[in-house]
């Protein structure tokens, strides 16, 4: 949490002091208003009473009804510029959090962004953020306010009662104290663990929502719906056992702020009654201690959530403690790579034997296995997102390591076609062309005319235009193969790793297609992915075989 709260400060800088201020302003008005108010409201009906036994008393009611009204309307701006001012600087915490967080996001290493699930990540950068918050609003600005708050009115009581008044100041300090201190320590496993569940029953709902197509086709919906209402019931549990806790807590210090009032009450009365104190003194210390029992009940309520903050902080902290990548070099040119293999968990035929693989420039190779044997680890260890490990080694032009060579050099090096089909929220052409800057048209048309989509492409209502939406309904399995190669044929990365690139598509298109690009693969390093040789590889010159099965 102190690498947060030293983020805030230095974020916000004057602006939390300001902010302070104006929460201890409406803190000070409320409890002034009160005190005064109390003794206005007894002083008038002292005076009736007076009247009323032909008592003849003089009564100043404008000046007391004044400051009433002084600090009403000094109590309702406070609360409306703290509220507006504050909620301002939380915007900008959130843009500083955001900030600080995707900076870091884009130096992570591929590797770490796939080690997490799409639904952790949305957790991550949705509700962790949000989560935090708190910190300003329920764990800085309220705590210092009431600080003040105390010291502000222990200096007003001593001028009345000094004794009185290090007595009442060193009570409302140990309640303020042991209040935030026992209610974090009492609430943050529950809290903890709240936001712990919480998460896994968010990845839980949205996994079933991804999955319900298949999991209704396959009658398993009431199944996996029973193991998602066990996660909610686990929540709601959790839930439950913290908002127990609170309310038990919120009890205790009810009673002892309850004893504390009634202690006052009676030291007044018996000052009074012996003549040592005013009886309109006595009123406003009673009044005065009404009001900063209000406000020490609510502290329960604001650090009832520590626990939830404290988590999303801590799964936050991981990201900012990233160590940087390497820095790009421009420069960079491909000739060669060595790829040894040995013991790897996810490629069977490495447990029992080492693996030498060398991709030379200009060379097609063809990795062929069964589905498991590891060609998509083989894969995802030349991008660099799979950890090599001490038995495995990707060694680039016979001196880098992959590890050492910055990731957006190798990404502009090596372009990847993985099994899977991406297709982005958004228009045809822009699910082409994302992240170029320099691409004309007409290699855009070209690019779809190489895997047959330009025909499909111009009959669309608007063309390049045409809308499809991020689950592709718009278009076919095969259309959205030959959409990601096509975006792929845009790059002109000298490294192409295509894992099953004909998925979806029959075996005369595929030939076709595949005739179509060799113009563009003659001058690269190609790793083709399969499960067996393609046919449409019999009359390939110079082609490199390696099977993977194990043996």
């Amino acid at each position: 949490m102190l690498y947060w709260f030293k983020l805030i400060h230095r974020t916000l800088g004057n602006r939390l002091y300001i902010g302070i201020f104006w929460s201890f302003l409406t803190m000070l008005s409320g409890v002034a208003l009160l005190m005064l108010s109390g003794w206005f409201i007894t002083a008038t009906a002292l005076t009736g009473i007076s009247i009323a036994a032909a008592i003849v008393v003089t009564f100043d009611m404008y000046m007391p009804g004044s400051g009433i009204r002084f600090f009403a309307l000094s109590r309702t701006i406070g609360r409306y510029v703290e509220r507006m001012y504050n909620h301002d600087s939380i915007l900008r915490l959130v843009a500083a959090f955001r900030v600080t967080l995707f900076k870091q996001l884009s130096v992570l290493p591929d590797k770490q962004l796939r080690a997490s699930s799409d639904s952790e990540w949305l957790s991550r950068l949705t509700a962790d953020i949000d989560a935090l918050d708190g910190i300003l609003l329920r764990y800085i600005i309220p705590p210092i306010a009431a600080l003040l708050l105390i010291t502000t009115l222990c200096i007003f009581m001593a001028f009345y009662w000094l004794n009185f008044a290090l007595v009442a100041g060193l009570v409302m300090l140990l309640c303020l104290g042991l209040t935030v201190r026992l209610k974090i320590k009492h609430s943050k496993a529950a809290g903890v663990a709240c936001s712990n569940l919480l998460n896994e029953t968010r990845a839980a709902i949205i996994e079933h929502l991804q999955g319900a197509f298949e999991l209704q086709a396959s009658q398993l919906m009431q199944q996996h719906e029973r193991a998602t209402h066990q996660a909610l019931e686990g929540f709601y549990q959790a839930q439950y056992d913290l908002n127990n806790k609170l309310a038990n807590f919120q009890l205790v210090l009810d009673v002892i702020l309850s004893l504390c009032m009634l202690s006052v009450i009676a030291i007044v009365l018996y000052m009074v009654s012996h003549g040592g104190m005013h009886g309109g003194i006595a009123v406003m210390l009673v009044m005065m201690s009404l009001g900063m029992s209000e406000i020490l009940q609510s502290f329960p309520a604001l650090f009832s959530t520590w626990g939830k903050t404290h988590y999303a902080a801590n799964r936050l902290l991981a990201l900012t403690n990233t160590s940087p990548l390497p820095q790009a070099d421009e420069h960079f040119e491909l000739s060669v790579i060595d790829m040894t293999i040995h013991n790897h968990p996810q490629i069977g035929l490495s447990q029992s034997q080492p693996i030498a693989l060398k991709f030379a420039a200009k060379q097609l190779i063809n990795i062929q296995g069964k589905s498991g044997a590891g060609k998509s680890t083989i894969a995802n260890l030349l991008i660099g997102s799979e950890p090599s490990g001490n038995q495995t080694k990707v060694l680039i032009n016979q001196q880098h390591e992959l590890s050492a060579i910055a990731a957006t050099t190798w990404h502009n090096t090596v372009g990847y076609l993985q099994q899977s089909n991406a297709i982005l929220s958004g228009s045809l052409g822009y699910n082409l062309v994302i992240g170029l800057t320099d691409v004309s048209e007409d290699a855009v048309w070209d690019a779809l005319k190489k895997v047959e989509l330009d025909e499909w492409a111009n009959s669309l209502p608007e063309g390049l235009n045409t809308w499809l939406g991020e689950t592709d309904g718009k278009v076919s399995g095969g259309q959205a193969r030959r959409i990601c190669l096509a975006r792929l044929i845009l790059r002109q990365q000298p490294l192409v790793l295509l894992d099953e690139p004909f998925n979806g598509i029959d075996h005369q298109m595929a030939a076709r297609i595949w005739d179509n690009l060799n113009p563009w693969l003659e001058n690269k390093t190609v790793v083709l992915l399969t499960h067996h040789k393609p046919e449409y590889l019999n009359a390939q010159p110079n082609l490199i075989e390696v099977d993977v099965n194990p043996k």
